[in-house]
């Protein structure tokens, strides 16, 4: 059974439920529209359930009392479950009937979960040639943020090691860098990585151009943490 189930884990208080759920039911079936039928056969199933758990804990325990009771107690929880799935809703039930049923209140109020503080940065090897190998990793004082739902964004940009010999249709076609960046949003490409380890390639005629980068969290939103510091190398 789920640690956020609704019913209770124990049979006594499986139990406690279903009577609760019994005597609410005497006089709301009708306000709450639930078929006589389906109040009937709580009743009886409750019925069932409180008799052979008794008889279980009166008589000698062997295999056959614990499966009367396992029984009595999975068609007891089925029909718990079904009869608040299909006629267990608010309205006509209010708020205060949710709670008096000894359930917990839908919470309906999102959860604010802000953007990592953490910071991270990428450490910087060479696989082969026209190639960069980025491991992404916390700075000192900070961890991995572990949620699920962000990864990094790698920010990068190239620099010619003699941007006046580059045409305009190659800085425009390559984003190339104009000068050295002073802050990554001047980085011209970026790419969403959820993983830690990560590949850039670049095209043949990069090698030996230096290489900024800059990485940061960011989940598929958009939503963005800190930046981490520029690092650069030389593409080999």
């Amino acid at each position: 059974m789920s640690s956020k189930d609704w019913l209770p884990s124990s049979r006594t208080g499986q139990l406690t439920m279903a009577h609760i759920w019994v005597n609410a039911l005497r006089g709301s079936a009708t306000a709450w529209n639930v078929p006589a039928d389906m109040s009937t056969k709580l009743t009886q199933l409750f019925n069932k359930a409180g008799e052979a758990l008794e008889l279980a804990q009166t008589a000698e325990r062997n295999m056959v009392a614990n499966q009367m009771v396992r029984t009595a107690f999975g068609n007891l929880t089925d029909h718990m479950r079904d009869l608040r799935r299909r006629h267990f809703f608010m309205p006509p039930l209010t708020e205060a009937d949710w709670v008096s049923l000894g359930m917990r209140l839908p919470d309906t109020i999102p959860t604010n979960i802000g953007p990592p503080t953490s910071v991270v940065t990428a450490e910087i090897t060479y696989p082969h040639k026209n190639a960069l190998s980025l491991f992404i990793t916390p700075i000192d004082g900070h961890r991995y943020d572990e949620r699920a739902d962000w990864g990094f964004r790698i920010y990068f940009g190239v620099l010619p090691p003699n941007p006046d010999g580059i045409t305009e249709e190659m800085m425009i076609e390559r984003q190339y860098l104009r000068r050295v960046p002073v802050n990554p949003e001047e980085l011209t490409a970026s790419h969403f990585t959820r993983r830690k380890r990560d590949l850039i390639e670049f095209p043949y005629d990069n090698s030996g151009k230096q290489c900024f980068i800059c990485v940061r969290y960011e989940n598929s939103k958009g939503d963005k943490g800190p930046w981490g510091p520029m690092a650069s190398s030389f593409i080999p």
